[in-house]
Formats: C-alpha cells, sequence, structure tokens
C-alpha cells in the first residue's frame, strides 16, 4: 500500500516559526514531525510515500531524499501554486495508482492504530472522525451507522486528516485547486460510498505553539 502526506501547507498560523520552514519540520519530541510520520509508517509497512510540497519544499526533499536511507521509496509532488487538499491529491493521480492508499495530514498526529483502516465492500472512502474540537464546534460532517453523510443525519464529527481511499474516486481526472471534501468526498457520502468510524484516543491538530508544545511533552513522554 502507498501512503500520500500532506505537507504543501503554509502554516500561517505558526508564524514566525514557518517563515522559512515547512510546519512538519517542527521538531517535537527530539526530531522532526515529519520523520515521526515516515518512522511510523515505515512500522506498518508502507514502502512507497507520496509527499506533496509546496511551501520551502526543497527543505522537506533535502531531509528525506529518496527514502532510501528508510528503506522507503518517497516521491514528492511540487505544487506551483497551491491545489488545495482535493487538488493536491488529484495532481498527483499517476503516481497513486490503482490501489487504494493511506491518506494522512502532515500536521497531524495521532497514535490511532494504522492497521484498523479498511474499506468495506462497496465503498470507496473510509475517513477516521473526531469529536467536535472548539475551533471547528459544527463539525464537518456527520455519521450515521458508520456512513458519512452531510445531510445532519447522525453525530456531527471533524474529519481527522487520517483515512484510507480507493483512487476511483479521482477517475474524473479533475484537475486545478479544490476541497476533497466538497469535490470529491461530499458527492461519494451522497452515493453512500463513505464510511467512517469515531476516534477518541490521542490526537493533536498542529495549528499553534500550544499544539506544538502537547505534542512535544507527548512523545518525549512516550
Amino acid at each position: 500500500m502507498k501512503a500520500f502526506l500532506l505537507a504543501a501547507g503554509l502554516g500561517t498560523r505558526l508564524l514566525p516559526h514557518t517563515a522559512n520552514k515547512p510546519k512538519c519540520l517542527i521538531e517535537v519530541g527530539g526530531k522532526p514531525l515529519l520523520l515521526w510520520h515516515v518512522e511510523r509508517l515505515k512500522s506498518f509497512g508502507i514502502k512507497h510515500l507520496l509527499i506533496n510540497l509546496f511551501h520551502e519544499g526543497q527543505q522537506i526533499e533535502d531531509f528525506l531524499g529518496d527514502g532510501s536511507e528508510l528503506g522507503m521509496t518517497i516521491e514528492y509532488i511540487y505544487e506551483k501554486k497551491l491545489l488545495g487538499t482535493g487538488g493536491g491529491l488529484g495532481n498527483a493521480r499517476s503516481l497513486i495508482g490503482d490501489e487504494p492508499f493511506m491518506l494522512i495530514s502532515g500536521d497531524v498526529w495521532t497514535d490511532f492504530e494504522l492497521s484498523g483502516l479498511s474499506l468495506e465492500i462497496e465503498s470507496l472512502a473510509h475517513l477516521v472522525l473526531l469529536e467536535n474540537p472548539k475551533h471547528n464546534p459544527h463539525g464537518d460532517m456527520f455519521l450515521d451507522n458508520g456512513r458519512v453523510n452531510s445531510s445532519k443525519k447522525g453525530k456531527s464529527l471533524t474529519f481527522s486528516g487520517l483515512a484510507l481511499i480507493d483512487p476511483k474516486l479521482f477517475s474524473d481526472g479533475k484537475k486545478g485547486k479544490y476541497d476533497l471534501w466538497n469535490e470529491i468526498l461530499l458527492p461519494a457520502s451522497q452515493k453512500g460510498l463513505v464510511t467512517g468510524e469515531i476516534y477518541k484516543g490521542f490526537l493533536v491538530n498542529i495549528n499553534t505553539i500550544e499544539d506544538v508544545e502537547k505534542l512535544d511533552a507527548y512523545l518525549s513522554e512516550g
């Protein structure tokens, strides 16, 4: 299985710390967050990693190289302009291939057991969802009997940034900037093709210095 790590964001909410550095290269627990991600993905059995880049992206490629020293293959997709969460994946469609792939946001850390991710029959995406945090009180979507929807059926939840996705969702070849939920997952959910689960374990979405400090303390203890 391949994994796709979203790392093209600007990290504006962490300025000035991200003025000349990608957010995922911020150090937590003694090493860059990016390296924590890569090592965890490798331990799960991921051998092929795709990373989209924009802000100071060369630093990420310089840091990881082609992945050979880590026992992986790492490929980079540079975006000349930000393409959004959906556009970034669509732009890399030819590299993703035809098998389901793991999607993970580069600025999210969780102890979710990756081996638990799977696609149900006739499902094209499975999302890991969270109880709504303070910064997103109304949530992103709803979950009803294991199916994700936008019609306010079931419980309002927030997308964690972790998912398993079938590339068939990108079969229309859509290009340019677009949002993964609004343009891809929402239409699929209306056809009953998106499943989800609620995760109540440890997860930090790094938006503030306080988030960095929280994750640093957690990883340092571990």
